[in-house]
């Protein structure tokens, strides 16, 4: 019975001091700023010390923290405002930076598309080209889609810009079987110059990976 006793409090002290060791390995907001920082970076804030989260995509745990950014762009004074989250691995009490996840990039000063803009163009090119193959899994027709109320903007160009929208239908199961969805997807937008108008929209896939269908 003591031998069982000292086992424990000997594995209870391990742990404790292990995660004394992972806390005080913590990335410091200094770090991170050192860690995501570029050549064209002009300034990082970070918003808290980060948490353990599980990873899907990539099957593992990662440590990660969120910060926000502003970049130079490729047009001369218009800066680019990023949110994104650092991703940290964590090898043996150790945080070891892996790379960062971008939630979202503006322009500054430059307008993101309105919900009509979007409509519009949904309305004139069609939902198959943003749905791509989801389309022909859709009973009837589709009910609507629209920008979603987390649009996560992502501009690739001054004149190209990546967007979330929601497609409200009736999606097939089987021969006889259909349910009622609301399915995010990511859509892309374009025009030739900046004060055009937008002039194409096409899809880039759905979100099934990181985003829940949702059941109505």
């Amino acid at each position: 019975m003591k031998i069982i006793k000292a086992v424990t409090i000997s594995a209870v002290l391990m742990l404790v001091s292990g995660a004394a060791a992972v806390t005080m390995a913590q990335p410091s907001a200094a770090q991170v700023k050192k860690d995501v920082s570029g050549p064209k970076t002009i300034s990082v804030t970070v918003h808290g010390a980060g948490t353990r989260v599980w990873s899907k995509g990539y099957s593992k745990y990662v440590w990660d923290v969120p910060y926000a950014a502003k970049v130079k762009s490729e047009e001369p004074g218009v800066n680019i405002l990023v949110e994104a989250t650092a991703s940290y691995d964590i090898v043996g009490g150790r945080f070891v930076y892996w790379r960062s996840f971008v939630a979202s990039n503006i322009y500054e000063g430059i307008p993101n598309p309105t919900d009509a803009e979007v409509a519009s163009l949904l309305k004139q090119f069609g939902p198959e080209k943003v749905m791509m193959g989801d389309f022909y899994n859709v009973s009837g027709e589709v009910e609507s889609i629209k920008l979603a109320q987390k649009p996560r903007f992502e501009w690739h160009t001054l004149n190209s810009v990546s967007f979330t929208v929601i497609a409200t239908y009736r999606e097939k199961v089987d021969n006889s079987t259909t349910r009622r969805v609301a399915k995010p997807f990511r859509a892309r937008i374009y025009r030739d110059g900046k004060t055009m108008p937008w002039r194409n929209i096409l899809g880039t896939g759905s979100l099934n990976d990181d985003e829940v269908l949702v059941v109505l």
